[in-house]
C-alpha cells in the first residue's frame, strides 16, 4: 500500500511540475496572432519619427540617399522592444547593430493582448529612412554655418542667419528673439524668462506637464553645467510638417529656451546640434 502511495505521489508531483513547464512556456510564448495589437502609446507617425531622428545616417554608405526594410521585433510584455530581424533588405544587414541601438532607444509600446492577457507579440514595421543632407557639401554648410557670430547683450552663438524679431515684455519679464537663415529654410528662437520663485525646480515641472498634455515626447539631459529638458516634437502647419528642437535650461534665476524649427528633419537636428555647442550666456548681463 505504502508503494502504491509513494508512486501516485510521484506521479501527481510529475504532474505538477509539468503543468508548471507548460505554463511557463505559455508565458513566455511570442504571438504572431492576437485579439488586440501591440501598438506605440502615441501614433505609429511619431514612432517612425522618432526612429528616423534617432538613426545615425553615417553607417549608410554616402551612395545611399534612401534606404527602405522591414522591421521585425517582440513587443514584451513590459512594452519594451526587443529581437530585431530585418526582413526584405538583405543590404540593411549591414546596419542592425545601428537598427538594434536606435530600437532601444524607443519609447514603450502598449503590448498585445489575448483572450484578455497581455503576451508578447511579433510585430512588423516598414521604415524608409531618407537623407536629403547627403547632397550638400558639409564642409560648405559648416562653413555657411561659422560664417557669422550672432551677439546680444545677453548671448552669443554661431550662425549664418538673421535677426528677425525682438521683443521684452516687461510685465512677465521675458526676452524673446527669433532669427532666421537667408533661404528660410531654418528658423531659431531664444527666450529668456526671469524667474521670481526660490524653487526653480517647478518651472521646469510645468514644462514636463505641459509636454505630456501635448504628448510630446521630453526628457532630461545635461547641458553643458546646467540640468535641462529636451525635446523633439512636429507640427503641422498649412500641410507642411516642420520639425522642431528645443532644450530648456535654468542658469541662475533665469529659464532659458533656445529652439530650433524646419521643414526638414535632418537640417533641424544638425543646426540644433549646432546652436548648442555654440550658445553661450553672457552671464555678467543677466
Amino acid at each position: 500500500m505504502k508503494k502504491v502511495l509513494i508512486i501516485f505521489l510521484v506521479f501527481c508531483a510529475s504532474t505538477a511540475m509539468q503543468a508548471q513547464e507548460s505554463s511557463a512556456r505559455e508565458d513566455n510564448k511570442i504571438y504572431r496572432f492576437v485579439q488586440k495589437q501591440a501598438a506605440p502609446k502615441q501614433e505609429m507617425s511619431a514612432f517612425l519619427q522618432a526612429f528616423t531622428n534617432e538613426f545615425n545616417p553615417l553607417v549608410i554608405p554616402p551612395k545611399y540617399d534612401e534606404i527602405s526594410f522591414k522591421l521585425q521585433f517582440v513587443v514584451e510584455k513590459n512594452g519594451l522592444l526587443s529581437n530585431a530581424e530585418i526582413k526584405g533588405n538583405e543590404h540593411a544587414y549591414g546596419y542592425i547593430g545601428e537598427i538594434i541601438r536606435v530600437l532601444k532607444m524607443m519609447p514603450a509600446w502598449k503590448p498585445a493582448e489575448k483572450n484578455g492577457k497581455i503576451v508578447r507579440s511579433f510585430h512588423t514595421v516598414p521604415i524608409t529612412l531618407r537623407f536629403p543632407m547627403r547632397n550638400v557639401d558639409k564642409a560648405l554648410l559648416d562653413k555657411a554655418i561659422l560664417e557669422r557670430t550672432v551677439s546680444t547683450d545677453y548671448f552669443e552663438f554661431e550662425c549664418s542667419c538673421k535677426l528677425i524679431n525682438s521683443s521684452t515684455n516687461q510685465y512677465n519679464k521675458v526676452k524673446e528673439f527669433s532669427y532666421s537663415t537667408a533661404d528660410n529654410s531654418t528658423f531659431y528662437s531664444i527666450t529668456i524668462k526671469e524667474i521670481l520663485l526660490s524653487n526653480t525646480t517647478h518651472h521646469l515641472n510645468i514644462i514636463k506637464a505641459d509636454a505630456a498634455l501635448k504628448k510630446t515626447a521630453i526628457k532630461e539631459v545635461d547641458y553643458k553645467s546646467y540640468k535641462a529638458l529636451e525635446g523633439h516634437f512636429s507640427v503641422n502647419s498649412n500641410e507642411v510638417m516642420y520639425y522642431n528642437n528645443t532644450i530648456y535650461f535654468i542658469a541662475g534665476t533665469y529659464l532659458i529656451n533656445i529652439t530650433v524649427i524646419s521643414p526638414n528633419a535632418q537640417i533641424s537636428k544638425f543646426n540644433f546640434a549646432d546652436l548648442k555647442r555654440t550658445f553661450k550666456l553672457k552671464t555678467d548681463t543677466l
